[in-house]
């Protein structure tokens, strides 16, 4: 137990938390990321929210616009432009031209839960290039997910082969690792909120704005709706 606890604690060390900041956030109506609340841009919550539960700024790999936005707001000290933008696949090679193993969030996702990050991180240990969250349905969380460098030969040929979608180009690779989290409560899956347009961000904002500790908790009643639990 002792050396799965320190096994653990080590992969938290080395790993480096990823947020994409590529999209352009056409069903918000908007650019998203950078929707204000409380006079602070959404991706900056989820980037405090990230640097809390591993103990480091996140790296955010962006378009070279949002890049640009990002330094302007002084989001993180660490940003790399995806210069190819052919989606996440791009961001997570361009990641992991820099990182040996990451993990990766989308930058609208504010709620990110250790319970969930631990239980990814602790099937990660076992060796699998990539660990994503998954559903029963066949639904993957890629923009949730545990990506080494073992999984870039794969993900750089499928992506030269005309295979855009990350949850497709996943599923394909050798080594990837689903967990299935159909049964876990509200609070965990509560990791997975993501905002695509004005309507999901109305529970965190007002969280935020009445001051509360934990805005996400606010939100639990969307992701009932949306994933159960």
């Amino acid at each position: 137990m002792e050396d799965h606890k320190e096994a653990i604690n080590d992969l938290f060390k080395d790993l480096i938390p990823i947020v994409l900041a590529g999209g352009s956030s056409r069903r918000f109506g908007g650019d998203k990321l950078f929707y204000k609340i409380a006079e602070k841009p959404l991706i900056k919550y989820t980037c405090e929210n990230i640097e809390k539960i591993f103990g480091k700024e996140p790296v955010i790999i962006a378009s070279k616009a949002n890049a640009e936005k990002a330094i302007q707001a002084k989001i993180s000290s660490k940003i790399h432009v995806d210069n190819l933008l052919g989606g996440p696949i791009t961001g997570i090679l361009k990641a992991l031209e820099l990182y040996d193993r990451i993990m990766v969030f989308g930058g609208d996702m504010p709620c990110v839960r250790m319970e969930l990050v631990s239980e990814i991180l602790d099937a990660a240990l076992q060796g699998f290039s990539i660990v994503l969250p998954g559903w029963r349905n066949g639904f993957l969380e890629p923009l949730h997910g545990y990506y080494s460098r073992g999984a870039v030969s794969y993900l750089r040929r499928l992506y030269l082969h005309g295979i855009r979608s990350l949850t497709q180009a996943a599923r394909l690779v050798p080594g990837t690792k689903i967990l299935l989290i159909d049964d876990h409560s509200a609070l965990v899956k509560l990791s997975l909120y993501n905002i695509n347009d004005r309507d999901d961000v109305r529970c965190f904002e007002d969280g935020v704005l009445a001051g509360e500790e934990d805005p996400c908790l606010r939100c639990v009643p969307w992701i009932q709706m949306y994933y159960g639990g």
